[in-house]
């Protein structure tokens, strides 16, 4: 009977030492900064016009259920090398990507600096994206192309966050 009676504390006491499931990522707010006077060709900066309100609602989406004023805040900083890419010469859609840093930020701010990710969507990334009854030979500068990177990168950027320490 003792026997029985410890097996069950012993139990019952690892079973209260056991981690738990972490709670999900709660984001409050996204901020997307992409400074398009860098960015040499006139082509490009037109194309890409809207990728900053673009981006902070694909990846407000991508928290959806999971946006809270308590929240932490994320930031990304685009690389507009990345964005100008799709316009040089002799550039293919296998060249074409879009990156930055994603960094996290802290609900109550301490002075210690934000844990930050470099994120990439490249083409390949994008075409799970792609209209699947439309053509998946577009280029790195058609509209199908930027909304599929849009959400690619969206994508990339959740999966970071969440899988983050």
């Amino acid at each position: 009977m003792k026997l029985q009676l410890l097996s069950i504390g012993a139990a019952l006491a690892l079973g209260a030492c056991a981690s738990s499931s972490p709670e999900p990522l709660t984001i409050s707010s996204v901020k997307v900064d992409t400074d398009l006077t860098s960015i040499q060709s006139r082509q490009a900066v037109d194309y890409w016009k809207s990728l900053s309100s673009d981006l902070e609602t694909a990846i407000a989406a991508e928290f959806a259920g999971h946006i809270d004023p308590t929240g932490r805040p994320v930031t990304v900083d685009i690389d507009e090398l990345s964005l100008s890419e799709s316009y040089a010469a002799g550039a293919s859609i296998d060249s074409a990507r879009l990156s930055g840093v994603v960094a996290l930020g802290d609900i109550e701010p301490d002075g210690v600096p934000d844990p930050t990710y470099t994120v990439t969507a490249t083409a390949q990334d994008a075409v799970p994206f792609m209209s699947a009854d439309g053509d998946r030979q577009v280029s790195a500068t058609s509209a199908a192309y930027y909304d599929a990177i849009v959400k690619a990168f969206a994508r990339g950027t959740a999966e970071t966050l969440r899988s983050a320490p």
